[in-house]
């Protein structure tokens, strides 16, 4: 049974994906290139041309082991997913493809744990249909193993975990955000596709990408650069926005988006790379600042340290704290960073940071822009006096980048850090004015306060050759 067939069987996932069908007619369209099924009416020659930039009649008979979807925010992605993951695992034959004794995996990939958590969510409403419920032997905290032998997993941002499955089809989720969440191993999403291919080759997998556009970086966007409208391209790159993949989200939606926030509107709804958005600074230039196994230096005698820390109220963020000293009147030196993990008493937090300070000698912490007056008084309760940063964090980060780029700044090696720092980004707002922050989804707890605590060696090193 092919993939259309499924979808329009309501025993199958015709349930799943609701009475009206129609406003899955450019999925069901676009799926049919995908698979090697005829396209016969003018419509669907006409949207394929548009979503593809091809012409149809120089499509792959056959179909695409790769397929790149980019299309904008609540098209159906997810849900999209799931169902092409489900189909593949239960309906799509691979089982006659494997050894004896082998079990292939249908491997769905999301960019963090609450991404992946959704389309588990979808693929177990899937499974909730009569036919398909007996096709399921158990489920797991990541994933279901089928009757047939083969098990879907829903794995987030980790490349290492795709390794070692024989992998009979892998659909990513939001690919294009790979490697900017904090905990995510992934580093990219390039990283994570070359992951992806030696475990699809034996069995000639699909591998299907699925993502809102973002920045102009990573195999996303090279894929869409040299895919799209190429009518020789091996990968078939479909490009659209979420209206034409999704007809009933309501135009006002996009309107209101489009007046607050015209590129980012463009990206998130109309199927649009982001212009406006450029890396900070590159990797390699972080890590070449780490001191390789240095995770933290002791306090020195006659050495004068600073503090800063970025204490958030406990829910969301991670509380940090980053202590640091010159060194040959230029060189900053990063000698401790720690963070706190939420949920966490804001109170207890300050009170464990104080005990730290103070082996360094310190008597004076300085915080975030936005820290509110609980985070002065925590302090205050320790006998330690905090200073509020005059300076947002977008104007840390641009004081910081000159020591990066000089060499001027020693790292501890820690691999949170150095993700933080260089995966911060550049973006251009209305006036020409830039912002420096974290990427969607992403977190900056930690290069907040190297930041800081940079800036504040960095300006006592030059009040100290005034004086001098």
């Amino acid at each position: 049974m092919n993939i259309l067939k499924a979808i329009e069987d309501r025993n199958l996932f015709g349930s799943f994906l609701g009475d009206n069908l129609d406003s899955w007619r450019t999925w069901m369209t676009a799926l049919k290139a995908v698979y090697g099924l005829p396209i016969k009416s003018k419509e669907e020659r006409e949207l394929l041309t548009k979503c593809t930039g091809r012409q149809t009649n120089r499509l792959n008979p056959q179909g695409y082991s790769t397929t790149l979807f980019l299309t904008g925010r609540r098209s159906g992605k997810s849900r999209m997913a799931a169902v092409v993951g489900a189909y593949e695992g239960v309906l799509a034959g691979h089982e006659s493809k494997l050894a004896k004794g082998e079990r292939g995996v249908v491997l769905i990939c999301a960019p963090t744990k609450i991404q992946g958590r959704i389309v588990k969510d979808y693929i177990r409403g899937i499974f909730d249909t009569p036919l398909l419920r007996q096709e399921v032997e158990s489920e797991s905290n990541v994933g279901f193993n089928l009757k047939n032998g083969t098990r879907i997993e829903i794995l987030s941002g980790d490349y290492r975990s795709v390794r070692g499955f024989t992998v009979v089809a892998s659909i990513v989720d939001e690919l294009c955000f790979f490697g900017y969440d904090s905990d995510s191993k992934v580093k990219s999403d390039t990283e994570l596709i070359r992951a992806l291919r030696p475990s699809l080759a034996t069995v000639g997998g699909k591998l299907i990408g699925i993502s809102t556009p973002y920045a102009m970086k990573g195999w996303g966007y090279k894929t869409w650069k040299n895919g799209f409208g190429n009518d020789d391209g091996k990968v078939l790159v479909w490009n659209c926005s979420s209206r034409t993949m999704n007809p009933t989200l309501p135009q006002s939606v996009i309107d209101e988006a489009m007046q607050e926030d015209p590129i980012g509107a463009r990206a998130e709804y109309m199927g649009e790379f982001r212009d406006d958005v450029d890396q900070f600074i590159p990797r390699a230039v972080v890590e070449n600042l780490v001191v390789t196994d240095r995770k933290e230096l002791m306090p020195v005698d006659e050495t004068q340290y600073f503090a800063f820390v970025d204490l958030s109220g406990g829910r969301g963020d991670d509380a940090t704290l980053a202590i640091a000293h010159k060194e040959d009147r230029t060189r900053v030196i990063i000698d401790l960073v720690r963070r706190w993990r939420p949920p966490f008493n804001p109170h207890e937090v300050c009170g464990e940071m104080s005990v730290i300070v103070k082996r360094y000698n310190v008597n004076r912490v300085t915080g975030d822009n936005y820290a509110g007056e609980f985070v002065a008084e925590g302090f205050k309760r320790h006998e330690l006096r905090y200073k509020r940063c005059e300076m947002p964090k977008a104007a840390l980060y641009s004081e910081l980048l000159p020591r990066l780029c000089s060499g001027e700044i020693e790292l501890l090696d820690d691999p949170v850090m150095v993700d933080q720092i260089s995966n911060l980004e550049r973006r251009t707002r209305s006036g020409g004015k830039d912002i420096i922050d974290h990427p969607p989804g992403g977190h900056d707890d930690v290069a907040n306060v190297v930041a800081g605590v940079a800036v504040e060696v960095t300006a006592h090193c030059r009040m100290a050759g005034v004086l001098n």
